[in-house]
């Protein structure tokens, strides 16, 4: 990706979580410099992480930009074949922004006495942020004005960021915002 960013100072790189379909994340990353779209790249994988690598990957390649290659052990499953002729819809983006991971911090060593905390069961929000998406829309903001808003409510760039409690904090939030067309007295 340095070589994205050696090439365009200015551009960015964003990924979108379209859908998630028989247990596939589907991915599109596009590549921007300003309002300008220079190339795009869609993938399906088992993990959010290996189809926003792969979308990324291929529009990358768009550009003649090669990342180094995957060893056999990292290489992506291709998704099934009824999955790649599946016409896309835009309607379905969810228009989600997608950051970065960063890595995991260093683990320090248990002590006898230190339980490991619960399990939680993880919770599937997509509804909520489907739901959120739809407000915002509602509301007429841009993909700025949503995150200056998680910004300043959260401190967090993205709805991915933000905890089960946020993010419906957040839902809430946007529900008791009067609608654009709506007067504000």
């Amino acid at each position: 990706m340095n070589e994205f960013y050696r090439r365009y100072p200015t551009g960015s790189i964003v990924s979108d979580l379209l859908q998630i379909h028989d247990g596939l994340f589907i991915v599109k990353t596009t590549l921007l410099v300003g309002d300008t779209v220079l190339a795009t790249g869609m993938a399906a994988a088992p993990t959010l992480e290996q189809a926003e690598d792969s979308a990324r990957q291929r529009a990358l390649q768009l550009l003649g930009i090669h990342l180094p290659v995957q060893t056999e052990a990292e290489l992506i499953p291709r998704p099934p074949a009824a999955l790649e002729a599946a016409p896309w819809s835009e309607a379905s983006n969810t228009e989600l922004l997608l950051e970065p991971t960063t890595p995991p911090s260093p683990r320090r060593s248990k002590s006898a006495s230190e339980k490991p905390p619960p399990k939680r069961e993880p919770v599937d929000l997509a509804d909520e942020i489907a739901q959120t998406t739809a407000e915002m829309k509602r509301l007429g903001w841009t993909e700025a004005q949503g995150r200056a808003c998680l910004l300043e409510r959260y401190g967090k760039r993205s709805r991915q960021q933000l905890t089960d409690e946020e993010l419906l904090d957040f839902l809430h939030f946007l529900r008791s915002q009067p609608s654009a067309s709506e007067p504000s007295f």
